[in-house]
């Protein structure tokens, strides 16, 4: 069985064995699945390929005629060399047509399957698991040491530090996905191209969903009692021509995060702990803002507000005329709540 860990993965696309015809990879990380199959494809043929040694092929083609991958992988290179057929099976089971390659894997052929999240027990997975000339690559997305290691590989090709606070912002705000995760640090290394070190501001400047929104200052400003705060901030939000949907929506998105941690926190954790353990990422302000309301709010207080945000949306969306003044009153009410930690 060859099965390739999402840990060791990296390590392995870049020299993989002569031997392994057969590349199946897989994951919920899409951009970290196409990361790590053009690393294969790198490793088999170099930088400097013939363009006639790299065969696309799409699942759904493959399945209405199965013949014609084997053709193409068996075909004889009109100048020698190694060739690749690069395969994307997003939803699609092409294992009928991988069948006669697991039986005869091909010598001068390197065959990857790119695919999407697929569980235990799939047959194109356990085909690849057990196959005697093939892999099975794990792709998932990168945990917080994983991000570490790449915001670091990333600085230093360009030449650049990156100061403590800065890393931890951009552990907490990426990694869902690696191809995001690449296009943000390569945004933000430009951004900073001429300093010597990379600062929490660039990172707040430049990465996406850095910077607090709007609703967010707004929902802080109620949450944290900040009253003179709230009032300017509704006025602005509004204004702008900000709804009062979207605002009840990201409202009850907070409240229940904050009720979660809140829960976790009153059973003895921490709030880095509580927030690890949900997996929440946000930008470091709001962070920053998360922790003052964790500190206000009970969970009890808290789970008397959860059924009012999505209320408020509703009704917003029901009675429009009326969305501005019954937002700012629910927000109004959540900043004067004297009941806060109880």
């Amino acid at each position: 069985m060859t099965t390739i860990s999402n840990r060791t993965a990296d390590a392995f696309v870049k020299r993989p064995p002569r031997e392994t015809r057969l590349f199946l990879v897989h994951g919920t990380d899409e951009g970290l699945v196409r990361e790590r199959a053009k690393a294969l494809v790198a490793a088999t043929l170099g930088d400097d390929r013939d363009p006639l040694q790299l065969t696309r092929m799409e699942g759904d083609a493959i399945a209405r005629d199965p013949g014609a991958l084997v053709d193409e992988v068996y075909a004889i290179a009109m100048f020698g060399g190694e060739r690749v057929v690069w395969i994307e099976a997003q939803g699609g089971d092409p294992s009928p047509a991988l069948e006669p390659l697991f039986a005869r894997p091909p010598q001068d052929c390197v065959v990857i399957v790119e695919a999407g999240s697929l569980k235990r027990g799939a047959p194109v997975r356990v085909a690849f698991e057990n196959g005697a000339a093939a892999a099975s690559i794990e792709c998932y997305p990168d945990d917080r040491n994983d991000l570490g290691r790449l915001v670091d590989a990333e600085a230093r090709a360009a030449g650049l530090s990156v100061a403590p606070e800065a890393r931890e912002a951009l552990v907490a705000l990426l990694g869902s996905d690696r191809g995001t995760t690449r296009g943000e640090l390569g945004k933000l290394m430009l951004y900073a191209r001429g300093k010597q070190r990379v600062e929490v501001a660039d990172v707040e400047a430049i990465v996406a969903d850095a910077a607090p929104s709007g609703l967010d200052a707004l929902i802080d400003a109620a949450l944290l009692g900040e009253m003179a705060l709230l009032e300017a901030s509704a006025a602005r939000y509004f204004a702008d021509g900000g709804e009062a949907g979207p605002l009840g929506a990201r409202l009850a998105a907070r409240l229940t995060l904050l009720h979660r941690l809140r829960l976790e926190m009153e059973r003895g954790r921490s709030f880095e702990e509580a927030l690890q353990g949900l997996g929440a990422r946000m930008p470091p302000a709001t962070r920053a803002a998360l922790v003052k309301e964790a500190a206000r709010w009970s969970a009890a207080a808290l789970g008397k507000r959860l059924a009012a945000a999505p209320a408020l949306a509703a009704r917003a969306r029901r009675e429009p005329r009326l969305g501005a003044a019954l937002a700012t009153r629910a927000l109004w009410s959540l900043a004067s709540d004297r009941r806060a930690g109880g």
